[in-house]
């Protein structure tokens, strides 16, 4: 409870302090040394070839860092740009969380607001939908199946995925997915975990079920809403979600190690993640992300921030974001790639991670990409 204050108290201080800037406007590159020792600690991890290759930003008030690390494409070697796109899964939720408190903050709808209100048909074939709130399904702690956990999710993945052996790739068609019909298939008929609020559980249907109220309060496409009340206010220029808009870059290849070796699942496009998964986004531009909500320029009321940071009793979840430690952030798993996000209130700096592959073998921890800079971002000799 006392880090939980110290991190909020902190946040408000920024706020105060009109840190809504980019430190990136007057920030110059770290001495060569510790560019050198975070490049050798990137190299390290890449050298075995999982993940095939990274990209590791550091954005503080007075320093950065872009780098990256291995290939983009294993085919044709091609190095991994520090401006590469890749898929950013669960990333995902905070951009939703943060639309949903946008829309709090303009009245459209409050936190409180039960799901019955805005999506009755569906709230009627839920245990408790009644009773679940726009902020339990924000904090997960509705109750509700998760999407994922169902048996047949993974296999009609499988079952629909082409799969080519010889080219070592595999795909799925990139189309938009009806979010009513992945409930029908995946979600209506379970039981609830509990009750609304009674305690905590991670479930990616409290964010589907997010982007569907988003699209019904603000009567827009969930893509819109991301662009109007996100990218455009925060100068993003590469984020989409990915096979509901036309694409504005390319993703960098991604890779998986299921089986006898990598395969390549670019073309694998796990549409049905949506609103809980489904954006494509650079780490410039979830830098910008994280100066806007962290640096309070993306609300108006800055306790709407300190909402988003303040954890639900029982977890280290806030609304949309992760409480590690010291750090503010959330992490992303998808098919060919992951993600990470961080931001340390007390350094006001922030650290992006991106994978080109999805297992859970070899990264560059949080600790281990600060650990050089941290002398200087401390101002310490």
């Amino acid at each position: 409870m006392f880090r939980r204050l110290i991190l909020s108290v902190s946040l408000m201080a920024l706020l105060l302090a009109g840190c809504a800037t980019n430190g990136q406007d007057d920030a110059q590159e770290f001495p060569p040394d510790v560019v050198a020792e975070i490049q050798a600690a990137m190299d390290g991890v890449t050298a075995g070839g999982l993940p095939p290759g990274m990209v590791v930003w550091i954005d503080a008030p007075e320093y950065q860092f872009e780098g990256a690390s291995g290939f983009a494409n294993l085919v044709d070697e091609t190095p991994m740009p520090p401006e590469g796109a890749f898929r950013i899964g669960s990333v995902t939720k905070m951009l939703t969380a943060a639309v949903v408190v946008k829309l709090a903050e303009d009245g459209v709808l409050t936190l409180e607001d039960s799901l019955a209100e805005w999506l009755p048909d569906v709230a009627e074939r839920l245990p408790f939908g009644d009773q679940i709130t726009v902020r339990q399904m924000l904090a997960h702690t509705s109750g509700l199946f998760n999407v994922v956990e169902h048996e047949d999710y993974f296999v009609d993945l499988f079952t629909q995925m082409e799969v080519d052996e010889q080219a070592g790739t595999a795909s799925l068609a990139c189309v938009e997915r009806d979010p009513r019909d992945t409930l029908e298939r995946y979600v209506y008929g379970k039981d609830a975990l509990f009750e609304p609020g009674a305690r905590w559980s991670y479930s990616n249907t409290n964010y589907t079920l997010l982007g569907m109220v988003i699209e019904a309060a603000a009567a827009v496409p969930l893509a819109e809403a991301y662009r109007t009340r996100i990218y455009e206010p925060l100068g993003m220029s590469s984020t989409f979600l990915d096979c509901y808009e036309d694409p504005l870059v390319d993703v960098v290849n991604g890779y998986t190690d299921a089986g006898a070796g990598l395969t390549d699942v670019t073309e694998l496009h796990e549409s049905v993640g949506w609103s809980a998964g489904g954006l494509v986004s650079t780490a410039s531009d979830l830098v910008a992300f994280a100066r806007g909500l962290f640096g309070g320029e993306l609300f108006d009321d800055p306790e709407s921030l300190v909402e988003m940071t303040t954890a639900v009793p029982g977890s280290s979840y806030g609304l949309g974001v992760t409480l590690q430690g010291e750090y503010l952030g959330h992490e992303g798993f998808i098919a060919g790639f992951r993600a990470a996000l961080d931001y340390s209130p007390e350094l006001d700096a922030v650290v992006i991670r991106l994978y080109n592959n999805d297992s859970g073998g070899a990264e560059l921890g949080l600790a281990d990409a600060l650990n050089p800079v941290l002398p200087l971002l401390r101002g310490e000799d």
